[in-house]
């Protein structure tokens, strides 16, 4: 993820829909890339029909729920960055609003 160069005060309304377009993209990715991944390999050493091994071991289970938590807390500092850029847009928004 990007961080914005300009001041945030500074920022058009289409400037700040534009980055959250691009957050949301990051989200996505990252989602689809690292969170669903962690998730699976969870789930495949977890299930009573395991593909792996029969018998997983506890450092197996502790490193893939290490990588799930960690996929986890990446996305939800995405999701917060990506909340405070809407709440701006709202805000901004707001402002044109009430300038017209």
């Amino acid at each position: 993820m990007k961080k914005i160069e300009k001041p945030t005060k500074r920022l058009t309304l289409r400037e700040h829909i534009i980055h959250a377009e691009k957050c949301t993209r990051d989200l996505i990715d990252h989602t689809h890339g690292e969170l669903l991944n962690a998730t699976q390999e969870f789930r495949d050493l977890t299930r009573p029909v395991r593909r792996r091994s029969h018998y997983p071991t506890r450092l197996a289970l502790q490193n893939a729920l290490g990588k799930l938590r960690e996929a986890g807390q990446d996305a939800m500092i995405l999701c917060d960055y990506l909340l405070d850029e809407l709440k701006l847009i709202s805000q901004a928004a707001r402002r044109e609003l009430d300038n017209r």
